[in-house]
């Protein structure tokens, strides 16, 4: 799995933080890092890593940023569901947005798949 995201690309602002807060201390900016690493692992799982630059596409990255976010904060505010094993329920909208971006994945990977199968086909026009 890939990391693009940094807790000031939302989550600082979502946790109540501005970006600019020299205030946190380092084990809080570690464990929100942690915490986005792990939302970002859980998601590219949920969705899939075969296509380069989804995750990063102007279409994708709004989604993708506020989907990780918001399960990074869920982590950080609800820290036992991590440490303890307890599972953690992934609420609806994350899953709406997951789901969607799903959609645009397999949209995404089927027509990456029919241009492979076009420029593969021999000339017929000789």
């Amino acid at each position: 799995m890939t990391a693009y995201l940094k807790i000031t690309d939302g989550l600082k602002r979502s946790l109540g933080y501005l970006d600019e807060d020299d205030s946190l201390d380092e084990g809080l900016k570690n464990r929100m890092s942690n915490a986005l690493i792990a939302a970002e692992s859980y998601v590219q799982s949920a969705i899939g890593t075969d296509l380069e630059d989804f995750y990063t596409s102007e279409e994708n990255k709004p989604l993708y940023t506020l989907v990780c976010n918001a399960l990074a904060a869920s982590y950080i505010q609800n820290p036992v569901s991590i440490t303890s094993g307890a599972v953690v329920n992934v609420d609806v909208v994350t899953n709406a947005i997951i789901g969607q971006l799903r959609g645009r994945y397999a949209k995404e990977l089927e027509d990456q798949d029919g241009q492979n199968i076009k420029s593969k086909s021999p000339d017929s026009e000789n």
